[in-house]
């Protein structure tokens, strides 16, 4: 008689935290269910409004004013606009809800549209790619090979000899500024990006592959590896090309 678990997560890597035995057992598959929110249904006001019970019946009616001009503002609607469309999950909006009325102040005593708009560009700052600005150019064209991989096979799984000779294909065009790294250089670079969480062994069942053969996946978006070569220090203009190039 056979059995079946069906499990519910909000976690990506649930399959990864699982022993081998257990994974072995699995029959992969998997259903991804999208949440049905709409925009109208992202009701700001009721969360920042204070009930009526508040202590303090004055700051209470001049607080829930505030809140509701706040909501009326078009600018404000295009803020929270942008952070549904970007996250459907209640709980990036309360953090973004936090982060605007944590600036207030006995002497900024009602939230501003400037509050919300400063919370927006706090949460929305991205710690991979504020990472990225930091690696060396080396590490920086294999992000650019990998990102490259992505989308020329449709984001399927690759391994680092495909990075590799994607990067050598590069290296090998007749006018570039990045001068040749033998191979086992080019592995530490690779091998220090899978340690920042870049990229990410695709199965962890892979003792007996070589790690060039290894299947890995990038773990960035388009829009972060863009953004990072923008604001890179100095990035040679060739690299930028490439990537562009990649990105077409």
């Amino acid at each position: 008689m056979s059995q079946s678990v069906v499990g519910l997560t909000c976690r990506l890597d649930v399959l990864e935290l699982q022993e081998e035995r257990v994974k072995s057992r699995f029959s992969h598959r998997q259903i991804h269910l999208l949440n049905p929110l709409s925009f109208t249904q992202y009701v700001v006001g009721s969360q920042l409004s204070l009930s009526q019970d508040f202590p303090h019946p004055k700051f209470c009616d001049e607080w829930n004013r505030s809140v509701t001009k706040l909501c009326e503002d078009k600018s404000v609607e295009e803020i929270l606009r942008r952070q549904f469309n970007s996250s459907k999950d209640f709980r990036s909006l309360y953090m973004l809800l936090f982060l605007a009325v944590i600036r207030v102040s006995p002497s900024h005593s009602t939230l501003r549209e400037s509050d919300l708009l400063e919370a927006s560009r706090l949460i929305s700052a991205d710690s991979k790619a504020n990472i990225l600005h930091g690696l060396s150019v080396l590490e920086l064209c294999l992000i650019i090979a990998m990102k490259h991989l992505n989308d020329t096979y449709d984001g399927e799984p690759f391994n680092f000899q495909m990075v590799h000779n994607e990067f050598t294909k590069f290296i090998h065009r007749k006018s570039h500024t990045i001068h040749k790294f033998e191979k086992p250089v080019v592995m530490k670079a690779f091998e220090h990006l899978v340690e920042l969480e870049m990229v990410r062994v695709v199965d962890s069942a892979t003792g007996k592959v070589q790690r060039e053969y290894q299947l890995m996946r990038l773990m960035l978006e388009h829009g972060q590896v863009m953004e990072a070569l923008q604001k890179y220090p100095q990035c040679p203009t060739d690299v930028k090309q490439w990537a562009l190039s990649a990105f077409a």
